[in-house]
C-alpha cells in the first residue's frame, strides 16, 4: 500500500498511545475553534494530534472533510514520518539526512488509480469557500490555508515543494506569500515573459512528503524524488487535471487544488501569525486563482497552526540541514537544538571541543547555513543543548562578557523577523559557552556513574 496521510495516521495510532485524538463535536474553524482547542492544549503540555471529524466550510456548512492538526508538534511524530524508533534529536536528523540522501524518482500512474482523482470539481463549479479553512490568531487578515505548494520548474523538469501561507479572498482566488527561494525565482521567470505559473495546492499527505517541502535542497536537484527518498519510496504522480504533463501532481494526496499565480497582479494579504509566535506584517503579495479542486472521498485535510508550536516544529528539516552543515565544520559536534531552543533565531550547539577556536567555526557554519539563525550558543557535550537550565548553566559559569561574546554586523536576516530595522540587513550573536582547553579549569561537579545506577524505589516509597 503507497504511503499516504491515512497510512501516517494508522502507524501514528500503532506507535504514539493516544494519538490521534479524535473530536467528534462539531467545530467551526472560521470562528476560531479549532485554534481554541488547540491552544488549551499547548498550554497543558498536551501535544497530540488532533483529528477534528465534523468541520464546518467557510461557508458554515457542514462537508464530508476532516481536519488534521498537531502532526508535527513531537519527536515522536516525527519519528513515526521517518519510520524510526529513536525519537532523539540526532537520532531523527540522522535518519533524515539518510533518507533525503537515498533519492527515487517519481513513479507515474494513470489517473484512473490516484486516489486524489475520485472527487473532481472543475473552474466553473468550485468554491474555496466549500473547504474548512481556519482563521488561526487573532488579526489574521482571513482564514488561511498553510498547505505544501508543488511547481515544476520553467526551465525543466525539477519539481520544487514548499510552505507557503495562503490567505482565502473569495471563491476563486487566494493570497501567496512567497519567501526568495525556489518557488518565488520560478515565478520571476514565468512574469518576466507575461506568463503565469501552474501550481499545485497540497492539502494533505503522509508528513514524510510534508516535510520535503522544509528541506534545503539546492535548487537543481529534484525535491519529488527528495521526497521519495524520505518516504522510502518513489513518490506517486499523476497528470493534473488542468494542465496536463505540464504539471504532475502528488497522487496520494488527500486534496490538491490546481491553479496558478497570476502575472503582474498583487493582492494585500496578511497580517498573519507566523513562526516566531508574533504577527506578520500585512503584505503586498501575489494572487493565486484556482482552476480545478480533486479530492478523495472523505478527505482529511491538514492545517498546521499558525504561530505555535505545530508551526515552529514543521521546520525540523531545515534543523536537520544544519546539523549536517555545522558537523562538517567541525566533527566533534554531537548535538544541536534550534526548534526546542527559543527558536527559531535561538540556536545551541552541544560540542566536544579539541581545540580552541572550534565553537566560533562550528557557530559560523550554523550562521551560514541559514538566514533563520541570528544568536548561537556553543555548550560542551555534557550540556544537553535542550534543556535551557543547562545551556543558561554554561553561559553562568564559563563566560566572560569581553571575551565569549561575538557581534557579529551587516548579516542577512530573516525577512519575518519582526526585530530587523532594514527588511533582510541585521545582525548577529556567538556566545562561546565550553570550558576553556589553555588553563586550568574546575570539572564539573557529578555523582559518580556506578552511584547513579541505585534505584530510588528501592529507598523511597513515591
Amino acid at each position: 500500500m503507497p504511503k499516504d496521510l491515512r497510512t501516517w495516521l494508522k502507524d501514528l495510532q500503532e506507535r504514539v498511545p493516544g494519538e490521534p485524538l479524535r473530536v467528534s463535536k462539531l467545530v467551526k474553524p472560521a470562528s476560531f475553534e479549532v485554534s481554541s482547542i488547540l491552544y488549551q492544549m499547548e498550554k497543558r503540555g498536551n501535544l497530540a494530534a488532533v483529528l477534528f471529524n465534523q468541520v464546518t466550510s467557510l461557508k458554515g456548512e457542514v462537508k464530508d472533510t476532516r481536519l488534521l492538526c498537531h502532526a508535527f508538534t513531537t519527536r515522536e511524530k516525527m519519528a513515526v514520518s521517518l519510520d524510526i524508533k529513536n525519537s532523539s534529536r540526532v537520532a531523527l536528523f540522522e535518519r533524515y539526512l539518510e533518507s533525503l540522501r537515498q533519492k527515487r524518482k517519481v513513479e507515474r500512474i494513470p489517473p484512473t488509480e490516484a486516489p486524489v482523482k475520485e472527487i473532481i470539481h472543475k473552474e466553473d463549479s468550485l468554491d474555496l469557500a466549500d473547504l474548512p479553512i481556519m482563521k488561526h490568531n487573532f488579526m489574521d487578515g482571513g482564514p488561511y490555508l498553510t498547505p505544501v505548494v508543488v511547481a515544476r520548474d520553467p526551465r525543466g523538469e525539477r519539481y520544487n515543494t514548499s510552505w507557503n501561507r495562503m490567505m482565502y479572498i473569495d471563491t476563486h482566488h487566494l493570497a501567496i506569500y512567497m519567501s526568495p527561494r525556489h518557488l518565488w525565482a520560478y515565478f520571476q521567470d514565468m512574469e518576466a515573459k507575461g506568463e503565469s505559473m501552474p501550481v499545485g495546492i497540497v492539502l494533505g499527505h503522509h508528513m514524510a512528503f510534508m516535510l520535503s517541502a522544509s528541506a534545503l535542497v539546492p535548487l537543481e536537484e529534484d525535491e519529488y524524488e527528495a521526497a521519495g527518498g524520505l518516504l522510502g519510496e518513489s513518490l506517486r504522480v499523476v497528470p493534473s487535471e488542468t494542465y496536463g504533463d505540464r504539471l504532475l501532481v502528488p497522487a496520494d494526496a488527500e486534496i490538491v487544488i490546481e491553479g496558478e499565480i497570476l502575472p503582474q497582479k498583487r493582492t494585500i494579504e496578511g497580517p498573519f501569525g507566523e513562526f516566531a509566535g508574533l504577527m506578520g506584517p500585512q503584505r503586498l503579495s501575489w494572487l493565486f486563482r484556482a482552476r480545478t479542486i480533486t479530492h478523495r472521498r472523505q478527505p482529511i485535510m491538514h492545517s498546521v497552526f499558525g504561530a505555535h508550536l505545530d508551526h515552529l516544529y514543521a521546520h525540523f528539516a531545515i534543523e536537520a540541514s544544519i546539523f549536517q552543515r555545522v558537523k562538517q565544520a567541525v566533527s566533534g559536534v554531537k548535538d544541536i537544538c534550534w526548534l526546542a531552543s527559543g527558536g527559531p533565531f535561538h540556536l545551541v550547539i552541544s560540542l566536544k571541543k579539541r581545540t580552541e577556536g572550534e565553537p566560533m567555526r562550528a557557530a559560523m557554519a550554523a550562521l551560514s547555513a541559514s538566514n533563520f539563525i541570528k544568536h548561537v550558543f556553543v555548550v560542551d557535550d555534557d550540556i544537553d543543548p535542550g534543556n535551557a537550565a543547562e545551556v543558561m548553566w554554561a553561559i553562568a559559569t564559563c563566560c566572560q562578557a569581553d571575551s565569549a561574546i561575538t557581534i557579529l554586523n551587516n548579516i542577512q536576516g530573516q525577512l519575518l523577523d519582526p526585530s530587523l530595522r532594514q527588511e533582510t540587513k541585521g545582525s548577529g550573536l556567538v556566545i562561546d559557552a565550553t570550558r576553556p582547553l589553555d588553563r586550568p579549569y574546575p570539572p564539573r561537579a557529578v555523582v559518580p556513574p556506578e552511584a547513579q545506577k541505585i534505584r530510588l524505589e528501592d529507598y523511597i516509597d513515591f
